[in-house]
């Protein structure tokens, strides 16, 4: 990967009217990537600002819902996970290359009008990402090399990494350029991507539990799930204190960054009790 472009910085959240949630503030994070510090701050802007509650929400997002004072919160917001986005660029969480290569995209699209009204991503070659039904995105060969996805259609030609984010928006604006109405993908050819990408049109399964193939030896990722996407304020609090990186998930999940095994086992002990899933097959998710 080239020269990494700063991440973009918008500078509050989306702010929306639900009739059930009152005023809710949602945060996109690049690729759901979020830091310890992101979490103490959301924590404390859900118990000071909000219901009590963070939500994990639809394309990696956070939300604060029953918002009581916008400005107030608007005001707190410094963490840079937490004003950026403002539109989604999701990514595979197990896949470094594929969240490095949804930071670029973001950055040049953030700007991008024609893509205003799009879902983003980059696969890393699970098909996790492309079961989503992106509109434009990516869909890794390696870790130098990708397919375009270009309304929801997988490109024939491999391309260098280099040249994957120009190729994007070209087709990004063409496709506005020349029929804006249908500039995002039809939504009946995921299941045709899926295909295409990975041979398989198989749900891959969720990065929940002690995730280590794909990590140095001694070393883990731990993934987690949450019934309904709801983690308390003082839970929120609970894993920042933990001091990793944390990956947010389309799938309302968290995935915990490079833990060594002997932690990890002590943050399932800690975790599991408060309502953080690790098993794959709970029906609670």
């Amino acid at each position: 990967m080239t020269d990494t472009p700063e991440a973009p910085h918008i500078g509050s959240p989306l702010l929306l009217d639900d009739a059930v949630h009152g005023t809710v503030a949602r945060f996109q994070p690049v690729a759901g990537a979020t830091t310890p510090e992101d979490w103490i701050e959301i924590a404390g802007l859900a118990q000071d600002f909000g219901d009590g509650n963070v939500y994990l929400a639809q394309n990696a997002a956070l939300e604060l819902r029953g918002v009581h004072d916008v400005a107030q919160l608007v005001a707190r917001v410094s963490a840079p996970a937490l004003s950026t986005l403002s539109r989604p660029v999701v990514a595979s969480p197990l896949s470094p290359a594929a969240r490095e290569l949804a930071r670029d995209i973001a950055v040049v699209c953030e700007g991008l009008e024609a893509a205003s009204e799009l879902l983003l991503g980059v696969d890393g070659g699970s098909g996790d990402i492309v079961a989503e039904g992106v509109d434009y995105g990516a869909l890794l060969r390696g870790t130098d090399s990708a397919q375009l996805i270009a309304q929801g259609v997988l490109s024939d030609a491999v391309l260098a990494i280099e040249d994957l984010v120009p190729a994007l928006v070209n087709a990004i604006e063409e496709a506005a350029a020349k029929a804006p109405e249908v500039a995002s993908a039809d939504s009946s050819r995921t299941q045709e991507l899926k295909l295409s990408a990975t041979g398989t049109t198989d749900k891959p399964a969720l990065p929940i539990g002690w995730l280590a193939e794909h990590t140095p030896e001694g070393r883990v990722d731990l993934g987690a799930g949450l019934h309904k996407g709801v983690i308390p304020a003082e839970f929120a609090d609970l894993i920042g204190r933990l001091d990793v990186d944390i990956t947010v998930t389309p799938w309302q999940g968290l995935v915990f960054h490079d833990i060594a095994e002997g932690d990890a086992e002590v943050v399932l002990r800690v975790l599991a009790p408060r309502g953080f899933i690790f098993d794959v097959n709970s029906p609670l998710l």
